[in-house]
């Protein structure tokens, strides 16, 4: 049965096969393009149930797309379907802890959604918020549920450089991180129950995860290698099935927050500085954000006269910065005095050495790196691996710095930029080679570098981007048989004929 005409018949014109239309979807933001025959828009949950059935009953393999912005070449399609969720944008519904409720008007425009929710607020006479859920649509952008939170004085904090492009149900089924994680964990557990469809298209009921409690420092914080099939569609990858909508936990927006760029000696000295400002700050440090001198040499050259070292005398000859936000519920608090009181008076950190500037400023330096890291590697030709581990923080300074060593000592013709969320143990790093000697060259012997130093620190190979296809190989030879075994199990339970996402985690032979 060729299920072309039931698709075309459910979807119509959201049945896409248009060569110009399916290239945005062919090209994802990091990686190389792949090829799809078609696009697959459901704007409903019943719709997608549907394609779902529909592909099922003759195994018609598809991709999800959402913000096309991963590491780990998820939503490239290698001749499948794509699947976008783009559709189902809406905000469904927020409910206080009392279990009073707004719905949002089906068709308002995002401005006027938010105004509604605001002013049914005030006219209950701005009860308290805390406990506060906001149930949206997978498809929602990340930025928009944070607009219409923000009249209320809330947020849904996941901070990354792409919110405006990154979805609500990519973040929470990828379980993502981003800047805020080491005050609020990832977007897994942000959000208290996710609903969708398994991979044979029947209802999943509630899938529910746990809040953030930060994990002691010997151990891992972020690991999207780890899934918990318990936690059925919250950061499962789509492995299992699809996110159609998600109730999320909801924060007050802080009174006040301040921040400054550190110059660091090394790793090592970067972490027992977060030690000490965790002491002083207890419960809140928003971000601990790492930078090498590498990367922020890259901002400086591509954003050029708009670059701005927010020191009086550029500090230019440090190995690595670190961005160091707290925050305060106390809008009365001198909490800028507070934070250089530690800084100077405790650590006796030399004053040229804090770096102050508005936020957006200091923001805008670390979320620049990825960017600039691309315009590096446009110029030096020889091409880029990209990796995102993490070890557990008590480690993390020392994992930096013997990973650097190595690198060093094995393939000095590298550039490494390395960046990140130092909070957690996070790393981005890039490797970046030349026209004459291409990373390509040698890239399955720095694979293996930087994936057995990260697991001798007792690191992952996989913090927050997940597995993919892109580690799918590395996944099957270096995860533990009972989680293999464990999750082959729930795949088949869940998506028996394999239809979802196939190359992913090398479950499923794609022949």
């Amino acid at each position: 049965m060729n299920t072309a005409e039931p698709l075309r018949a459910l979807l119509g014109a959201r049945y896409v096969e248009d060569r110009e239309r399916l290239k945005r979807y062919e090209i994802p933001e990091r990686g190389e393009p792949g090829h799809t025959d078609c696009l697959l828009l459901p704007a409903s949950a019943a719709e997608l149930q549907q394609v779902l059935r529909l592909c099922n009953e003759v195994g018609r393999k598809l991709v999800l797309s959402a913000g096309r912005t991963g590491l780990v070449e998820s939503q490239r399609p290698e001749g499948e379907t794509v699947l976008s969720l783009e559709k189902l944008n809406r905000p469904l519904r927020f409910e206080l802890a009392d279990g009073r409720a707004f719905d949002f008007p089906a068709q308002a425009k995002p401005e006027e959604a938010a105004d509604a929710l605001a002013n049914w607020w005030r006219g209950l006479n701005q009860p308290a918020l805390d406990g506060a859920k906001l149930e949206v649509e997978a498809g929602l952008a990340v930025d928009a549920v944070n607009e219409l939170l923000r009249p209320l004085g809330l947020m849904w904090p996941m901070e990354m450089g792409s919110t405006s492009a990154a979805t609500v149900g990519a973040c929470v089924s990828n379980a993502s991180a981003g800047a805020n994680a080491v005050s609020y964990g990832t977007a897994a557990h942000l959000c208290e129950t996710a609903w969708g469809y398994w991979g044979d298209g029947s209802e999943t009921g509630p899938c529910r995860a746990v809040a953030w409690q930060a994990p002691p420092p010997d151990r891992l914080a972020i690991d999207s290698a780890s899934v918990q099939p318990a936690w059925g569609l919250i950061g499962s990858q789509g492995l299992f099935g699809v996110v159609t909508r998600a109730r999320l936990r909801t924060y007050p927006i802080p009174a006040q927050r301040e921040a400054v760029l550190l110059p660091v000696d090394g790793m090592p000295a970067a972490m027992r500085l977060l030690d000490a400002a965790r002491g002083q700050f207890p419960g809140a440090i928003e971000e601990f954000e790492f930078m090498s001198r590498q990367s922020l040499q890259l901002v400086e050259t591509h954003l050029g006269a708009a670059f701005r070292w927010p020191f009086e005398t550029p500090q230019i000859d440090s190995p690595f910065y670190v961005l160091l936000q707290v925050e305060s519920r106390d809008a009365e608090e001198d909490l800028a005095g507070r934070l250089y009181d530690f800084l100077a008076d405790k650590l006796q950190w030399p004053a040229e050495k804090i770096g102050y500037a508005p936020l957006p400023l200091l923001k805008k330096l670390r979320h620049s790196i990825t960017e600039s890291s691309n315009a590096r590697m446009r110029v030096l030709g020889g091409g880029r691996l990209s990796f995102d581990t993490a070890t557990p923080v008590a480690v993390f300074g020392d994992y930096l710095a013997a990973l650097e060593q190595e690198l060093r000592a094995a393939h000095p013709e590298v550039e490494l930029i390395a960046f990140g969320h130092a909070g957690v143990g996070g790393a981005h790093l890039h490797l970046l080679g030349s026209k004459e000697q291409p990373v390509k060259a040698h890239a399955a012997e720095l694979v293996k570098l930087v994936f057995d130093v990260t697991l001798r620190f007792g690191g992952t190979f996989s913090a927050e981007h997940g597995i993919g296809p892109k580690w799918a190989r590395e996944f099957q030879q270096r995860a533990p048989a009972q989680l293999r075994e464990a999750l082959a199990a729930e795949k088949h339970k869940r998506d028996p004929r394999g239809i979802l996402n196939p190359r992913s985690f090398g479950l499923v032979e794609t022949g």
